[in-house]
C-alpha cells in the first residue's frame, strides 16, 4: 500500500498561501519572514561561489563600503546582512531584480550606484543632490539591510501592514508575513514584487534543499546542493570523509543540470592545505583554520607528510575560520561518553555539545569510536548546543505523521506524500525519534 502523510494542518493555517508558490504568483505572500531573516544561511565564500556560478562581475568587484574602506561586493554583502540580520540572498535576488547585476554582464557604472535601488523613486532623478549620500555599492546594500530592519522593527509605521487590505495597482494586497509587507514597502507595485519573487524562484526555491546528495542514474559522480548550486564530489573517499553514502537520492540528470554548477568538493575533510605563503591550514568542512605556529602543529598530532599545496584560487573558495591554538583541544572531533551517567558528547575545541539522542549519535558519527572518560573530564570543556541531525537526513517525530528533511540545522516538512516519492526519497531510510528532539531543529519552508 503506498504510503501517505499529511504535512500539520497547523503549517496551513499559518502559511496559506506558500503551497501554491510554485506554481502561481500570490501577491499576499511572497516570502516568509523567516526567509527574510535568515541572516546567516551564507558565509563570504558562498556568497562569492553563488556570483562565480551566475558569472557575475560582482565576483571580481571592490567598492567603497558604507563603513570606510574598500571591500569586495560578496563581503559587503556578507557583512551588511550579519549587521542588519538580513538573509544575504534576499540582497542578492534585490540586486538582480533592482539592477540585474547577478547576471548582467556588462553593468554600467549607474547600475553599481544604485545597486538596491534606494532613494530613488518613480519621480526621483538619480542626478538629484540631496540623493548623492544613498550613491554607490557599499550605501546602497547597507542603506537596503538597514530599511529592512527598519519595517520589521516599527511595521505600524509604514503603509503596507500584515492583514491589512490596500490597492496596489489593480490588485488588492494584504500582506500575510511581514516579510511581504516590506517588500510593498519598499516597491508598492505589484510587477516589481512579482519580478523578485521569480528570482526567489530560480535562485533559491529549487526542487532539492541544501544538503542534498544527488546522483543520476548510470552516473558515478555525486553531486552536494548547497545555495542553490550544485558542487561535485570530486571522489569517493571525499564523500565518505563528509558525508553519508546512504544519503544518496538517484535523479534524473536532467535534475541535477538545472542547478548552476559551483565550486568542486576536492579535500577530504580535516586534511591539512598549504598556501602559497607557507600557512598550513586544517579543512574543516568549508572552513580553513590556520595552524598557528609549527609548536601547535607537532603537538596536536599532525604529519608533514600530510600537507598538500593548494593556489590563492582555491583559498578564495573557502571561509577563514578560527586558528588552532594549543587550547584546540580535539580539533577534528571526538566523541567522549560520561562514565557515571552514560551521556555522550561530541566534543571539538574545548566544546562540548551533547549528543540527545542515541538516532543522532548513530547517525552523525556511526564511524567515530566513543571514549569513555571520568566526569571530571568533561567539565574541563565549555557547555555547547546539542547536536542536530547532519543535513540531508529524513526525520519523523513520535508526535505525528509528517516527514522532514533536514537542512541548513532546520527541518522542512514535504507537503505529501506523493512529493517524498516524487524527490526519489525512500521511506525506509527515515529514522524515528522524539518530539524534544525534533525541535532542537527549527522549522523550516515547506518543500512542495
Amino acid at each position: 500500500m503506498k504510503k501517505i502523510f499529511i504535512v500539520t494542518i497547523i503549517a496551513f493555517i499559518l502559511l496559506p498561501c506558500q503551497v501554491l508558490a510554485d506554481e502561481i504568483f500570490d501577491q499576499n505572500f511572497i516570502i516568509s519572514d523567516s526567509q527574510l531573516t535568515d541572516y546567516d544561511s551564507m558565509s563570504e565564500a558562498d556568497i562569492r561561489n553563488f556570483l562565480l556560478a551566475r558569472q557575475s562581475r560582482l565576483a571580481s568587484k571592490s567598492f567603497a563600503d558604507f563603513y570606510g574602506g574598500t571591500k569586495r561586493a560578496s563581503l559587503i554583502i556578507f557583512q551588511a546582512a550579519l549587521r542588519n540580520h538580513i538573509n544575504p540572498k534576499f540582497i542578492l535576488t534585490m540586486l538582480q531584480k533592482e539592477q540585474s547585476l547577478v547576471e548582467n554582464k556588462e553593468p554600467s557604472a549607474r547600475n553599481y550606484d544604485w545597486a538596491t535601488g534606494y532613494g530613488l523613486c518613480d519621480s526621483c532623478s538619480s542626478d538629484d543632490p540631496s540623493l548623492a549620500i544613498f550613491k554607490g555599492f557599499g550605501n546602497q546594500v547597507e542603506y537596503l539591510g538597514k530599511i529592512m530592519k527598519k519595517y520589521l522593527t516599527y511595521p505600524d509605521q509604514y503603509n503596507f501592514q500584515v492583514g491589512k487590505t490596500s490597492q496596489v495597482d489593480l490588485y488588492l494586497v494584504t500582506p500575510l508575513s511581514q516579510a511581504t509587507a516590506n517588500l510593498y514597502n519598499y516597491t508598492p507595485h505589484i510587477l516589481g514584487n512579482k519580478n523578485f519573487w521569480k528570482i526567489w524562484q530560480d535562485y533559491w526555491e529549487k526542487t532539492y534543499p541544501d544538503g542534498t546528495l544527488l546522483k543520476a542514474v548510470d552516473n558515478k559522480d555525486v553531486w552536494l546542493i548547497s545555495n542553490g548550486l550544485r558542487r561535485k564530489i570530486n571522489s569517493f573517499s571525499i564523500l565518505l570523509s563528509r558525508f553519508d553514502p546512504k544519503k544518496i537520492v538517484v535523479v534524473n540528470q536532467l535534475e541535477i543540470d538545472s542547478y548552476p554548477s559551483g565550486p568542486e568538493i576536492r579535500f577530504n575533510n580535516y586534511s591539512l592545505l598549504r598556501d602559497p605563503s607557507g600557512k598550513i591550514y586544517l579543512l574543516q568542512d568549508d572552513s580553513l583554520r590556520h595552524i598557528n605556529s609549527p609548536e601547535v602543529f607537532k603537538i596536536l598530532g599532525f604529519n608533514i607528510e600530510e600537507v598538500e599545496d593548494i593556489t590563492d584560487v582555491d583559498l578564495t573558495n573557502y571561509n577563514i575560520g578560527e586558528p588552532l591554538t594549543l587550547q584546540s583541544a580535539y580539533p577534528t572531533g571526538a566523541l567522549l561518553q560520561n562514565k557515571k551517567t552514560g551521556g555522550i558528547y561530541f566534543v571539538q575545541d574545548g566544546i562540548k555539545y551533547p549528543i540527545l539522542a542515541r538516532e543522532i549519535w548513530l547517525n552523525n558519527y556511526s564511524e567515530k569510536t566513543v571514549i569513555k572518560v571520568l566526569p571530571e573530564e568533561l567539565q574541563k570543556y565549555t557547555d555547547g548546543l546539542p547536536v542536530k541531525f547532519s543535513d540531508g537526513t529524513l526525520v519523523k517525530s513520535d508526535a505525528g505523521p509528517d516527514v522532514f528533511v533536514i537542512s541548513s540545522g532546520k527541518r522542512r516538512p514535504v507537503i505529501s506524500g506523493d512529493k517524498f516519492e516524487e524527490l526519489g526519497y525512500s521511506w525506509e531510510k527515515i529514522i524515528s525519534t522524539t518530539q524534544t528532539v525534533a525541535e532542537i531543529h527549527p522549522l523550516g519552508e515547506i518543500i512542495k
